[in-house]
């Protein structure tokens, strides 16, 4: 009996893990650009269509500061309906640096409310958005993370969580430097544009029908 009931429950495990799986998603050719403004005199607009996409930062007072920052929306809606377990945002650097004393660069998720995504950076409007400067993964700092070209892996798993929730199709990002603080990313163009590798699971009801089943095997064994 004991062995039966072992049996059972590694085949549901078993099955289990065959539905789990790995998804990798990626950046559309339209979904990245460069963005560009004054913080005195106003927007300089995108960039698009180019095998790489940068940042800078120039401070030119009493004439305003140039901003150059870089956008990017990644599809999810793949993932819908299923259970991420993990989420890792891939970009291949060509290289970052500063010209400054110190400097550091960063790509974050973009928060961007209501708004309806198609995949498109320029038809979207996200260049006013991505003025918010957001950060939090640290792609380049002078005294803790080296600029090496290379591929380079974020945790984006709560970024991912929380678009999917609010029923968004892309999860979108911005990267940004500090003063005088230069750097590139491939594009979608060049073919090594960025990506999310996610690791789903079956949803709850699908265990639970794997479940089920499983226990109808183990009656099954019990009458035998």
């Amino acid at each position: 009996m004991l062995r039966t009931g072992m049996s059972v429950v590694i085949l549901a495990l078993t099955c289990g893990s065959l539905f789990a799986g790995t998804v990798t998603v990626y950046t559309p050719n339209a979904g990245d650009a460069q963005y560009a403004w004054n913080t005195k005199y106003g927007s300089y607009g995108y960039t698009t269509g180019a095998n790489s996409v940068g940042i800078y930062l120039y401070f030119g007072a009493p004439y305003g500061n140039d901003h150059t920052v870089s956008i990017f929306e990644v599809p999810i809606s793949s993932l819908a309906g299923q259970t991420v377990t993990g989420a890792s945002l891939v970009v291949e650097s060509l290289g970052f640096g500063t010209n400054y004393y110190y400097g550091s660069a960063s790509i974050g998720w973009l928060d961007v409310g209501s708004k309806v995504l198609t995949g498109d950076v320029v038809t979207d409007g996200l260049g006013p958005d991505s003025m918010s400067l957001p950060g939090g993964l640290t792609i380049y700092h002078s005294d803790t993370v080296p600029g090496t070209a290379g591929g380079k892996t974020f945790d984006v798993l709560s970024y991912v969580q929380s678009d999917l929730a609010a029923g968004r199709a892309f999860s979108t990002f911005v990267m940004s430097g500090s003063r005088e603080t230069w750097g590139s990313i491939y594009t979608a163009e060049s073919g090594s544009g960025p990506r999310i590798i996610a690791t789903t699971v079956p949803e709850p009801a699908s265990l639970g029908l794997l479940a089920f089943g499983a226990l109808g095997i183990l009656a099954r064994r019990m009458k035998q």
